[in-house]
């Protein structure tokens, strides 16, 4: 891949992070009132449901307070099929730096946001093979964010 290419991808990851929250073909983004620990147990649950692997979870909220932001509590959920990531990785070298996933869960109070960088934002620099990959990461996802919020909605504190 040339290096125009590689910044192109490069900068489009950086301006769909960036942002706002309204953007969301960029960003995947769900809002459930509930509190973030509980929203990360439905999450990581079905995560794990989806077929993924859930390579590591880290606490930001140490870090984003140094920042001045003031959160109850934020995670990010690094998950991926171990294979799908090793072939993609072997195929497309340049792909490794948005693997795996990353699903940020940031709650304050009694309400959590659940974002996520749409994974089609890559979709323009490469081919059908990785596009179909980037559509099913899509849909997976947007399928977790459903099954957050039915596990939500059937709890008693929700009626």
């Amino acid at each position: 891949m040339n290096m125009m290419k590689v910044f192109a991808l490069t900068l489009a990851i950086i301006l769909a992070s960036s942002k706002s929250f309204a953007n969301t073909d960029d960003m995947l983004m769900m809002r459930v009132v509930l509190n973030g620990p509980i929203v990360m147990e439905y999450v990581k649950s079905s995560v794990l449901e989806h077929g993924y692997t859930i390579a590591h979870e880290q606490r930001c909220d140490g870090g984003m307070t140094d920042f001045g932001y003031k959160t109850d509590f934020y995670r990010v959920i690094f998950f991926g099929k171990g294979k799908e990531v090793r072939q993609l990785s072997a195929k497309y070298p340049d792909i490794v730096s948005y693997l795996p996933l990353k699903l940020a869960i940031i709650a304050e109070n009694k309400e959590t946001v659940l974002t996520i960088v749409n994974p089609m934002v890559l979709e323009p620099y490469y081919n059908k093979e990785v596009r179909m990959q980037l559509m099913r990461w899509r849909n997976d996802i947007l399928s977790i964010f459903e099954d957050v919020r039915r596990e939500v909605a059937k709890r008693p504190d929700q009626k």
